[in-house]
Order: C-alpha cells, then structure tokens, then sequence
C-alpha cells in the first residue's frame, strides 16, 4: 500500500481543537505509485476544493442501478412488509380482544426498548442508513413471523410421525421446527440486504447490527402473542401470577435470546462480507445459521430437561438459566463488544494512512475516532446554521464509511467499482468541507490580523 506525503500547511487561524476548519490550498502534491496495482490513494488530490479537478487514474465506467429504480424496489418491500403487518394484526393478534393486545403490546415494549438500547449503542459509532435499520426491524417483526407462522405447521407435519403423542409433538415443534423455521426465516432478511448490496453488511458488527434488530422484531411480534396467551389464562383462572410469570421469563430475563440466535449467522455473513470471499458466505452464513439453530434449540428444549419442584417450580429453571444462558450470553455480549472496540482501531489505522496522504490533519483524524469529539464538532457548526451541522454529520459519515470500505478493500482486489467508490466518498468528504468552511468563514475581513 502506497502512501503520499503531504506538502506543508500554510499558516492561518485554526477553529477549536478536534474540529475541522476551512480548507486550505495544498499543492504539488506527488503522483501515485503505479505499482500498487491502481489502488491506494489514487484519487489524485490537486486540489482538495476542486473535486472537478481530482484525477481519475485508470477507473472504468461502472455500471450502476438507477436511484430512482433503487426507491421504487425499496419502496415496495417495505409496503409488502407493511401489508403483512396488517394481515398479521386482523387476523393473529386482533382476535385477542382489543384490551388483552394493549396489555401485551405495553408490555412487549420493554424488552424491545432494551434491544434497541443494546442496539443503538452498538450502531451508534459507525451508523448504518436508517431505512435499512427500519427495514430490518419490520422483517423480523412481519416477513419472518409471517412465514414462519405460514411453513412452521407444513415442517412440524412433515417431521412428525403419523399420530404422534402430545408430548412429542410439542417436543418437535419447539425444539426442531421453531429452531429451523425462525432462524432460516430471520437470516433471510439478511440475505435480502446482501442482495441490496454489499454496501448495508459491509463487516462483522453490521452483520450483528442487522440480524439483532431483525431477531428484536420478531420477538416482539412473538411476546405479544405469549403475553396475550398468558393474560387470558390469568384471567380464566383469575391468577395474575401466570401472566407475571410469563413477562418475568421472556420479558426480563431473555429478551437478548432471539438476539444471541440470529447475530450468530449475521457474524459469519459479516466476515464473508468483510472479507469479500463467497466461500466464506456460504461457510461463514450456513455456519452461523447451524449454530443459531443448536442454541435456539438449546434454549428451548431446556423445559422438557429440568427436573421441576413442585413446590418451586422456577427453580431449577433459574439454576440451568445461571449456568448455561448467562454464561452463553456474556460471551457473546463480550463478542460485541470486542467487535466495537476493532472498528475503532481499524478507523484509527485507515485514517491515519489518509492523513499521512494529507486529507486530514491529525486533530481530525482523533475527532472522527472520538464519539465525544464528534459531538463537540456538531455543536461548533451549529452555531453557524442548520445546514453547516448537516454537512459537518454527513462529512463524519462519509469519513468513516472511507475508512470502512478501505479495510474491506484491502483483504481482497480492488476493482472500478471500488475505485469509484473511494473517488464519490473523497469527492463527497471534498463538497463538505468547502460547504462547511464557507459557512464558517467570517463575512468581514479582520484587518487587524492581515495589516
């Protein structure tokens, strides 16, 4: 990987530190090495102001999928998803009875607002687009309930014996057919994203990100129908222990259990797509969904397992809990968070190269990588309108999809497309800087400084 030197800053008054000030003239800036086989910095930078100016190397014409073509699509599978929701409602969830589908609603929320907590935080340094985010939430809520309550009775009939007992057909719904049906259903919507394109699962916490708001809708459509389920047994029994006891399990104790399922298929997908190998998709994918599958199974053949006391029937649950799940869950929550610490390391790397190459000095460089500092440098271009703390976000943006997409890059061969990508997000990184330093620059001259 080449790297270019970048020339001298010429003097001038600076804004507060960690945030980016106007644009400077830089010139005589050296060409590109041809033997980095036409990557690295070959977006030439003539001149940081002028992206009309910046050198095109060798990119060949890319073909793209028109925008507009891009929304319509976007836009019918988020109405199809819609419809399902609607179909869902009138005829799963409405027949409740308008009261009991409040209870379970309201109560459904709480371990969906600890998901999405969990989420955001995970999301928050390198953000995904929100109507992907939004897209996700819906397929795990509607498209994946929605098959699974369409093929998990075909699959359940299919497996089962001809006249099955009771306990073994519950035992085979719960432990084969949800496992297999939920998760396939709930990677599809991953699958789907690939399909928009490689740009949505870009690396392992995307992958994670994606599959646990996926997983967080569908157990939120699903603890409404068990919430309801067990509101009507609490009051045909008249004990509201039931339905107590039903929140305490799904809503406090598990609500990441979905989550820790699917983020392990959305973790392989992630690394396939980090590492730009199809082998590693179907590997990474068909593993991922092997081992989301055996813990989901796990998990739910746990109750046909423990020995229960009559006269505290939680307790042994809560001892398998503690010593299986939670230790299940802490690593994967450690996975998590390792996942987030690398990506900040991998910015700090692949923005120092760009520094080095002179596109951003190294106080810029500790701001992109500091959530804090970002903040800082929303606010400073607040204080210079609206549109200048619009351009300052998406420069932040466009910056860290720079250093993500060039992490991405360099485990494989870069190509056109690549190329151009780099060229659009550079160009785009240009414009907000121009439009940043316009609106931040004094109206009137300071002559007492420039006598």
């Amino acid at each position: 990987m080449s790297s270019m030197s970048a020339p001298p800053r010429p003097g001038g008054p600076l804004p507060p530190r960690g945030e980016p000030g106007p644009v400077r003239e830089w010139h005589d800036v050296p060409r590109n090495d041809p033997g980095n086989g036409g990557y690295g910095y070959d977006v030439e930078r003539v001149d940081p102001r002028a992206p009309g100016r910046l050198g095109g190397g060798d990119l060949q014409p890319v073909r793209r999928r028109g925008v507009w073509l891009q929304r319509i699509l976007w836009g019918l599978s988020i109405l199809s998803l819609i419809i399902v929701s609607a179909l869902l409602y009138i005829f799963v969830i409405r027949p409740m009875g308008v009261g009991t589908s409040l209870v379970a609603f309201t109560a459904a929320l709480v371990p969906v607002t600890i998901v999405l907590l969990a989420i955001w935080w995970l999301d928050r340094y390198t953000p995904q687009p929100r109507i992907t985010l939004i897209y996700a939430f819906i397929w795990g809520a509607a498209g994946s309930v929605g098959l699974t309550l369409l093929f998990g009775g075909f699959f359940t009939a299919w497996i089962s014996p001809t006249e099955p007992e009771a306990i073994t057909a519950e035992f085979l719904g719960a432990v084969i057919q949800a496992p297999v049906v939920e998760e396939f259903t709930k990677c599809l919507g991953l699958l789907a994203l690939l399909f928009w394109g490689r740009r949505y699962i870009g690396g392992p916490i995307d992958g994670v990100v994606y599959a646990a708001l996926i997983a967080g809708g569908f157990a939120f459509t699903e603890n409404i129908l068990y919430f309801g389920r067990s509101f009507h047994q609490a009051q045909a029994v008249g004990e509201v222990a039931v339905f107590w006891q039903t929140f305490y399990l799904r809503g406090l104790l598990s609500p990441f259990a979905h989550v820790s399922f699917t983020a392990l298929c959305g973790l392989g997908l992630g690394i396939a797509a980090e590492r730009r190998s199809l082998m590693l998709y179907f590997g990474l994918g068909i593993g991922g969904l092997s081992l989301a599958m055996v813990l989901h199974a796990l998990w739910n053949g746990s109750t046909f397992f423990i020995e229960v006391d009559p006269a505290n029937p939680m307790a042994g649950f809560l001892r398998y809990y503690l010593t299986v799940q939670v230790p299940i869950f802490a690593l994967l929550g450690a996975i998590a968070i390792w996942l987030r610490v690398r990506e900040k390391r991998i910015l700090r790397r692949q923005l120092s190269e760009y520094g080095r190459a002179g596109w951003f000095s190294p106080d810029e460089v500790q701001m992109f990588l500091s959530m804090r500092k970002r903040r800082k440098a929303e606010k400073w271009a607040a204080r210079h309108g609206a549109l200048a703390r619009m351009g300052m976000r998406d420069l932040i943006r466009a910056t860290v999809e720079l250093g993500m997409d060039r992490h991405s890059i360099l485990f494989g061969k870069p190509t056109a497309k690549t190329r151009m990508r780099e060229r659009e997000l550079l160009e785009r990184i240009t414009a907000d800087r121009r439009l940043i330093g316009a609106l931040s620059a004094p109206v009137v001259r300071d002559t007492a400084t420039t006598a």
